[in-house]
């Protein structure tokens, strides 16, 4: 499958301009862990695909790309680099604007539970992680960066949100709830007031 952009070096020089720019020194360790993270994220995204023709080794400083790890040591990099597209640029903006302000330390324990990270460190230092294992490891795609709550769906087709009641408000003691058979609630809605005849004599004077 195609990576969804010609080259690693891309990413890196995206990343380097918003660290640039917010005054962030992303040393080596650092950003590896950012592209694997971008690269985890699109592939949950994509069916599994590479966002990157990147490959991750599990190490003890955590998730290494060790190509772009040895030329980014010798000052390697691209001076006319390619814009992202739109799509991998919310992946990239989601990684981004949920990890650039943590430590290397606050890194390594969201890598912690990482498990496809875990289990390549399992199969022995070095071991490939692979992008199927990145993939569902992070299900949630880009809403596992950004916050967003996951959205669902009913029976027949139609959205929610999973952590949100489809009440609107919790029901009075003399209201009923009732649940539709594809799992929705149905809550019978009565007025706090009832309308009297001679409010309704007065609406229709100002009406008039």
């Amino acid at each position: 499958m195609r990576p969804a952009i010609r080259s690693t070096f891309d990413i890196v020089a995206w990343i380097e301009e918003r660290g640039g720019d917010a005054g962030i020194d992303l040393k080596g360790p650092l950003l590896m862990k950012l592209l694997y993270l971008c690269q985890a994220v699109y592939a949950s995204e994509h069916n599994e695909a590479k966002l990157m023709p990147a490959t991750f080794l599990a190490t003890g400083a955590g998730p290494i790309e060790p190509d772009i790890f040895l030329a980014l040591e010798q000052g390697i990099g691209l001076s006319d680099p390619v814009a992202p597209s739109d799509h991998v640029e919310e992946v990239l903006l989601a990684v981004w604007s949920t990890c650039s302000s943590k430590t290397a330390e606050e890194l390594d324990d969201l890598l912690k539970t990482d498990k496809a990270f875990n289990e390549a460190i399992k199969r022995g230092r070095n071991s490939e992680i692979r992008v199927s294992e990145m993939a569902a490891a992070y299900t949630g795609g880009v809403s596992t960066f950004i916050g967003k709550t996951q959205v669902t769906k009913f029976p027949d087709g139609s959205p929610y949100t999973a952590t949100h009641s489809s009440l609107d408000a919790a029901p009075s003691e003399n209201q009923e709830v009732r649940f539709t058979a594809d799992g929705r609630s149905v809550t019978r809605w009565e007025p706090k007031k009832r309308v009297k005849s001679k409010d309704v004599k007065t609406v229709h004077k100002v009406i008039q």
